[in-house]
């Protein structure tokens, strides 16, 4: 016989019981996937189409480069611990609903601005701030239904849902590729309907209620940094400090350098440039579904900093002057490793999120990434400068390698499981 479920005395949910929450779980996970890879897809499409607007059709320096990718991941930096406090306020299904659509919007007015011949620096700069207000509240509130669609296996969960985010990314990179032959015009359409194609399924999802009872214009401080609280003083910490290596030297090569490097090195078109920058999807697709077959890892802290440390030598290898197909088996070996760190860090801080404040404290895994990655930017920008875009890659990567020693050498991360 069925068990009684509590009733949410803050929120006022219906009593449910075990049976048909565990029910709605599995039958929201396909839509949770088809949700995912929706706004996965339109963001596969954005990191090829921005930075190739910016490099090869404004033409612009490598500082200026770095500093315009800084300034779309300031506004998801400045906006994550909101999102997240928001997201345990508003039922998720309502949010997701409306930033599907409105993320739409900024992508409209850089088509009417590419079809009016006034494209321009700060025409990007405003639509990809907005698209990144838009993600600050997509994510948190997406993550924070995970565990209701993973029931007691998260980590095979974490591990599907990477795959359907990179699969649906490295779809979204090849039409941006594509622009070459069907025109940026088309594809930025392609991307407006990606994005707003989530909203056709979030009602499938299933029903969370919202956790708090003051609404979102009484949040407070203490409520938005809670998250951060928890995590820095939990065994979390040094996941978290990995993390944000990976913003501060990872994402900037990712999204700085190698525009810059297919251009002024290789002498590539955006076609190229989507080649390079989906082998990283590829491999990371592929790394997801050997961590299906093998059902997970159990060490999962030390599999974080091997596969951190090994992403790094591939990214040094990477920057060495190989021909353009070596520097692609590169890319794609780092993906390889980046499933294992994406998937272990998710699922840590999955299986250690608190109910009560589960959207903030996974709001924190990604200000990981995105605290670091503005300065990550402009980094990679003056180092792609100073040095040249292959030795500031083998530079970057030899930076990523010394900070895992480091952490590895004076925490306990390595023993987490």
């Amino acid at each position: 016989m069925a068990e009684p479920a509590q009733q949410n005395g803050r929120s006022g949910a219906p009593p449910e019981t075990r049976e048909s929450r565990a029910a709605e779980g599995r039958t929201g996970l396909p839509a949770y996937l088809a949700v995912t890879s929706s706004w996965f897809g339109g963001w596969g499409m954005q990191q090829v189409l921005f930075p190739w607007l910016v490099v090869g059709v404004l033409g612009a320096s490598a500082e200026t480069t770095g500093l315009t990718q800084m300034s779309v991941l300031l506004s998801n930096l400045a906006l994550l611990l909101v999102g997240g406090a928001v997201a345990d306020r508003i039922e998720p299904r309502r949010l997701l609903t409306a930033l599907h659509l409105g993320s739409a919007l900024p992508i409209g007015l850089l088509l009417t601005a590419v079809l009016g011949g006034w494209l321009s620096l700060p025409v990007l700069v405003g639509c990809g701030v907005m698209i990144g207000a838009c993600s600050a509240f997509n994510v948190p509130a997406r993550d924070s239904l995970l565990r209701q669609v993973a029931g007691d296996d998260v980590a095979r969960t974490v591990t599907r849902v990477t795959t359907a985010q990179f699969a649906s990314q490295l779809v979204g990179m090849g039409v941006a590729g594509a622009a070459r032959w069907i025109g940026t015009p088309f594809a930025l359409v392609v991307q407006i309907c990606m994005l707003a194609s989530g909203a056709l399924v979030t009602r499938r999802l299933p029903r969370r209620p919202a956790r708090l009872a003051a609404p979102p214009s009484q949040l407070s401080l203490d409520e938005m940094t809670i998250g951060l609280r928890i995590v820095w003083r939990s065994e979390l910490r040094p996941v978290l400090l990995l993390v944000a290596g990976v913003g501060l030297f990872f994402m900037g090569s990712y999204h700085v350098v190698f525009p810059l490097l297919i251009r002024d090195v290789y002498h590539g078109s955006v076609a190229q440039l989507s080649v390079l920058m989906g082998m990283f999807p590829l491999g990371t697709i592929l790394g997801s579904i050997i961590l299906l077959r093998r059902g997970g890892i159990r060490r999962k802290g030390r599999a974080l900093a091997l596969a951190l440390a090994s992403g790094a030598g591939f990214l040094m290898i990477g920057g060495a002057g190989l021909p353009f197909p070596g520097l692609v088996l590169t890319t794609f070996g780092w993906g390889l490793c980046g499933s294992v760190f994406m998937n272990m860090s998710r699922t840590l801080f999955q299986e250690r999120a608190p109910e009560a404040e589960r959207a903030r404290v996974l709001a924190v895994n990604q200000l990981g990434f995105l605290g670091a990655a503005p300065l990550g930017s402009i980094l990679s920008g003056y180092a792609v400068a100073t040095l040249g875009p292959s030795h500031a890659l083998m530079a970057l990567g030899a930076a990523m390698g010394l900070l895992v020693l480091l952490v590895s050498l004076t925490t306990h991360a390595t023993r987490m499981e």
